[in-house]
């Protein structure tokens, strides 16, 4: 089955996010997600409450259930716009069964971790996909995605080594990391990705220089620009590598 909850499936299209580096089901009242958790043949009495701390639904209780992983094939990616940004949705179908996974803004560190991996994956084989996080070795946490095919792990086809570093400079009186270069090639990467495997009905303009190729849907648009966000370096003297998720 493509629902994996230790014992027990689903039916129907199921939506999963990403809250505290867990997989989840999140629903914004409780008989709704007690509803979904029964129809899925799962434990209402493992449904969590937590409250909303920023925007202005702050205080607003969320109830969730954690989920440890979702099993079939990949049948779609896409970067969805809303309101918060762009954000990585993954696609898995299971016969019956379809699973939509949010990874939250594609430069997340669960879409990055993802996007690093993406090219390993057979998309004629089944996916077991799950999250992960853990503490380095410098006290920093880390998380991204884990998946397998045919029980081997699908590792990164992109190393530290084939990316842009992150730039340190002075922002006031501190040093700060910018990984602007570093996100603009994993966009230009994962777009790549989606043009050549994802194709849509409509046939794109020809490119200068390039063969007309169809693009995923969600490619269409201009590639967004990376966010202006920078990481600030810790005493333990964090760099561009250290921010790496594995």
């Amino acid at each position: 089955m493509g629902f994996n909850k230790r014992g027990g499936g689903a039916s129907n299209k199921t939506y999963l996010g990403v809250y505290s580096n867990q997989l989840v089901l999140e629903y914004t009242t409780l008989e709704d997600l007690e509803s979904k958790v029964e129809a899925l043949g799962l434990d209402v009495d493992k449904i969590k409450e937590r409250k909303k701390t920023s925007g202005k639904n702050e205080g607003q209780s969320v109830f969730y259930y954690v989920i440890f992983d979702v099993e079939g094939l990949i049948t779609d990616i896409r970067i969805k716009e809303n309101d918060w940004g762009d954000f990585l949705e993954i696609e898995l179908t299971d016969v019956d069964e379809v699973f939509v996974v949010s990874l939250g803004d594609v430069f997340s560190r669960m879409s990055k971790d993802f996007i690093r991996r993406v090219s390993n994956i057979d998309l004629q084989e089944y996916v077991n996909f799950g999250v992960w996080s853990l503490v380095n070795d410098n006290d920093k946490l880390v998380s991204g995605v884990k998946m397998y095919q045919n029980d081997e792990k699908v590792d990164y086809t992109l190393t530290r080594d084939d990316m842009p570093e992150g730039q340190q400079k002075r922002k006031g009186g501190k040093t700060v990391w910018d990984f602007t270069d570093q996100e603009t090639f994993l966009y230009d990467h994962i777009v790549e990705f989606l043009g050549e495997n994802f194709k849509s009905d409509t046939p794109n303009e020809k490119a200068p220089e390039k063969e007309a190729k169809e693009p995923a849907a969600n490619a269409k648009k201009a590639p967004r620009k990376p966010r202006g966000k920078a990481e600030v370096a810790n005493s333990k003297g964090v760099g561009p590598k250290d921010d790496m998720p594995f």
